[in-house]
């Protein structure tokens, strides 16, 4: 998109949004939606669902709350758990995966190209399943993600033997 036309699209999205409107694209399912767009809600959702979790487990220090979120939404976490959940999903989930595994986007330092490719999987998975509004089913998903985050965490902070 050439930089005239996203301004003119960022102006009616300003307008839209303003109103309190839909802007003036077709509307598509959710499984049909953009896999990055779908990523950018996951991302959102994901990460306020762990914020909701640490700070349950009464953390009194907003500093350590900080780290410990950084590190369970990074891309190497979030793959971590896709690659654990990954063979258990749907196929409509499992074509949603595929689809954001296979968008291009860029690969930030912090992770390998298939971290990344991964990581962007379980998050437009997640976004998905908040566009479809597939709440039981998103339940159960950021159940796994919780589990397999404290796993995460247990092997590679050292409290393995206390699970």
């Amino acid at each position: 998109m050439k930089f005239k036309q996203l301004q003119a699209v960022k102006s009616r999205a300003y307008a839209a949004f303003a109103r309190g409107e839909h802007l003036e694209v077709p509307k598509e399912e959710a499984a049909r939606l953009d896999s990055i767009s779908l990523a950018f809600v996951g991302d959102a959702y994901y990460a306020l669902h762990l914020r909701h979790r640490l700070v349950d487990t009464g953390i009194p220090h907003v500093q350590i709350l900080h780290l410990l979120a950084a590190e369970f939404v990074s891309a190497k976490v979030q793959a971590y758990v896709y690659r654990q959940i990954k063979n258990d999903l749907q196929e409509e989930e499992k074509m949603v995966c595929q689809r954001a595994r296979n968008a291009h986007t860029q690969v930030p330092k912090s992770a390998s190209v298939s971290e990344y490719h991964d990581s962007t999987a379980l998050e437009a998975l997640v976004g998905y399943l908040v566009m479809a509004e597939k709440t039981e089913r998103l339940g159960e998903l950021m159940e796994q993600v919780y589990t397999y985050t404290k796993e995460y965490c247990a092997v590679k902070h050292g409290e393995k033997d206390n699970l």
